[in-house]
C-alpha cells in the first residue's frame, strides 16, 4: 500500500534570505530554479529508497 505525501515547499523569500546569510546574492528566478531542482532531486531519492511498490 503506497501513500502519497506532499513535500512542503519552502517560500522563495526564505531561500533568498538563507543564501544571503551564507554570503550569496540570488535573484528570485535563481532561487526558484534551485528549489525546483532540489524538489525533483528529493522526489527521485524518495522514490528510489522508500517506494515500497518497487521492491
Amino acid at each position: 500500500m503506497s501513500q502519497t505525501k506532499e513535500i512542503k515547499k519552502i517560500p522563495i523569500e526564505e531561500v533568498i534570505e538563507y543564501f544571503q546569510s551564507e554570503g550569496m546574492e540570488l535573484t528570485k528566478e535563481e532561487a526558484e530554479q534551485i528549489m525546483e531542482f532540489l524538489y525533483h532531486l528529493t522526489l527521485m531519492v524518495i522514490k528510489q529508497y522508500f517506494d515500497t511498490d518497487q521492491k
